[in-house]
C-alpha cells in the first residue's frame, strides 16, 4: 500500500508539473500592450462562463507567445464573442478568429499555425 501511495504521489506531482509547463499566462488590460509588443503573439480572449469551449490546443502553437485575457479585461479589443483569438505581429493586429453561434472557435490549430508561419516567413522576403 505504501508503494502504491508513493507512486500515486509521484504521478500527481508529474501531472501538476506538466500543467505548469502548458498553462497559458493570463494578462490584463494593464500589461496587454507590453505583452503583445514584440514578435508573434497569440491572445485568446475567453470568459469563465464559456470555459467548456476554451481553445485547449492553443499552447501547442509553435514560434509564438501565447496569452489569455478575460473578456472583462478586454473591452478595448471590441470582442463580442468568446473565444476569440487574435494574432499580433510586433504589436499590430494581423488576424482575428471569432467564435461561431455555438461559442466554439471557428478556426483550427492548423489554420492558426499557418498564419503564424506566414508572418514569420514574410520577415525573410
Amino acid at each position: 500500500m505504501k508503494d502504491y501511495m508513493n507512486l500515486l504521489s509521484k504521478f500527481i506531482s508529474l501531472l501538476l508539473f506538466c500543467q505548469l509547463l502548458t498553462a497559458q499566462e493570463f494578462i490584463t488590460s494593464k500589461n496587454y500592450n507590453n505583452k503583445i509588443g514584440s514578435g508573434v503573439v497569440v491572445v485568446e480572449v475567453w470568459a469563465e462562463f464559456n470555459k467548456a469551449n476554451e481553445v485547449s490546443w492553443i499552447n501547442q502553437l509553435k514560434n509564438c507567445k501565447v496569452y489569455r485575457i478575460d473578456i472583462q479585461e478586454a473591452s478595448s479589443l471590441n470582442v463580442k464573442t468568446v473565444p476569440t483569438v487574435i494574432i499580433y505581429n510586433s504589436g499590430e493586429e494581423h488576424s482575428r478568429f471569432k467564435a461561431n453561434i455555438m461559442l466554439e472557435l471557428n478556426a483550427t490549430k492548423k489554420e492558426l499555425q499557418g498564419v503564424i508561419e506566414e508572418i514569420i516567413l514574410s520577415k525573410f522576403q
